[in-house]
């Protein structure tokens, strides 16, 4: 696991580093703050321990930068100074620092703080990873979720639930629109680290503006659950659409590849990655414009927990369902995480676009055959997505073309760096091979 000190005295940042590495965490060293602010961004550590007091940046500045850095923003974060007066330490942890030391301090003393963050940091992820991308079955919700139908809170009127998940369609009177409300709720929602962290995460996907992103228009938490407010879309998701008509045409399918992958590049360029791409994630207003949602378990929530020693248990819960349960191959779409999994996610591997990139061309050989290239249980389609190609797509319907079969088969490459380099080639690729074959099928028709 890295952790990542700033400490302009090198006589202090040395020991920091020796007595860091004795205990099995890999350390990198920045000597100042605008070094540190460029490491944290090219190392993604799971820890920052930074000085206060630095010339050209101070560990303020240091925080209040990488807190803009969606990739950035959730990383644990502990201050080091002299400074003893309550003014700084408060400045500090109301800057949104996650604990302090003094100096000086002992091995001891910097140890158990270390490990006690982030054991708090993976604690509060788990709680909003297993209250958001797992569905509850029937009856298991508490009773006060069943009481949310009726009821105003916080200025919106709820209505009924939209689906079998936690997410209810809800009327604001103050500007008389209907929007849709997901709810979180857990045991764990007293924890002020959960809290704190998904004020983050929801400020960092409010700021995420696109055309086709759901934008989120309001959050809130209190005693009885974490709300999301977000625009309401009446035409259903992708995954409807799929179980709806089966196959989907070659030029509506690229049409919303125009639209998914444009919103796609738009996150990746900040440095967010989806990594829950799936049909169900992907939302149709009544014009079938395609739009996706549920950011939440991006590439900046997970930031620093990718770890074999510490990380592992909070990492595989973002990338399991419960491993033994068999699934039938008609119900693929409940267990959808597993299903568009690419292969250095169901590794525990790092990710980046490329997994996406993956997710979107399991998604495209789905809407164009309307089956799931991968069935069995959820064991046997994780091994097929790490050793098994992807079933020719022309042999299954000669009216796609093998051009269009190559490009789903590059999107879905094994090796992430065999996939397209961005998700914009992927969609330009797909757009000349569906001319080729709506041409192709023209011609077929005229002679």
């Amino acid at each position: 696991m890295k952790i990542l000190v700033i400490e302009d005295d090198p006589v202090i940042r040395n020991e920091i580093i020796e007595w860091l590495t004795l205990s099995s965490f890999e350390a990198i060293s920045a000597q100042n703050g605008r070094e540190g602010v460029e490491k944290a961004r090219s190392y993604l550590p799971a820890m920052i321990i930074s000085d206060i007091m630095m010339p050209e940046l101070t560990g303020y500045d240091v925080l209040r930068q990488l807190q803009t850095i969606p990739a950035t923003a959730l990383i644990p974060f502990i201050f080091l100074s002299a400074l003893t007066d309550k003014d700084s330490i408060r400045m500090g942890m109301n800057l949104g620092a996650d604990d302090y030391l003094t100096k000086p301090f002992s091995f001891d003393e910097l140890m158990t703080t270390v490990r006690v963050r982030l054991s708090k940091h993976a604690a509060a992820l788990k709680f909003i990873v297993d209250n958001t991308l797992h569905t509850h079955p029937a009856g298991s919700e508490s009773s006060i979720s069943d009481m949310l139908t009726g009821s105003i809170i916080n200025g919106y009127q709820f209505g009924a639930k939209l689906g079998e998940g936690s997410v209810y369609k809800a009327y604001q009177p103050a500007l008389g629109r209907e929007v849709a409300v997901k709810v979180l709720r857990g045991e764990d929602l007293q924890n002020a680290e959960v809290v704190r962290r998904f004020e983050i995460l929801m400020g960092l996907i409010s700021n995420l503006e696109h055309p086709h992103i759901i934008p989120v228009y309001d959050h809130w938490h209190d005693d009885t659950g974490l709300y999301i407010v977000m625009r309401l879309l009446r035409a259903g998701s992708l995954q409807e659409m799929i179980v709806r008509h089966g196959t989907i045409g070659i030029t509506p399918t690229a049409n919303m590849l125009d639209q998914i992958a444009d919103a796609l590049y738009a996150a990746h360029q900040i440095g967010i990655v989806h990594r829950n791409l799936k049909p169900a994630n992907i939302l149709l207003d009544e014009r079938g414009n395609a739009y996706i949602t549920d950011f939440g378990f991006s590439r900046n929530l997970v930031s620093g927990v990718i770890d074999r020693q510490t990380g592992d248990e909070v990492y595989a819960a973002l990338h399991t369902q419960n491993a033994s349960a068999v699934q039938p191959a008609g119900n693929l779409h409940h267990a959808a995480h597993p299903a568009y999994q690419s292969p250095e996610q169901i590794r525990l591997e790092p990710i980046a676009a490329q997994s996406d990139i993956y997710s979107l061309g399991i998604i495209l050989y789905e809407m164009l055959l309307g089956t799931h290239p991968f069935q069995g249980t959820i064991e046997e389609i994780k091994s097929k997505h790490l050793q098994e190609m992807l079933p020719n797509i022309h042999i299954q319907n000669p009216q796609i073309l093998h051009t269009m079969d190559a490009v789903i088969q590059k999107a879905a490459a094994k090796d992430w760096q065999e996939r397209y380099a961005d998700v914009r080639h992927l969609a330009a690729e797909f757009r000349r091979a569906a001319r080729q074959a709506v041409s192709a099928a023209h011609t077929t028709w005229n002679s």
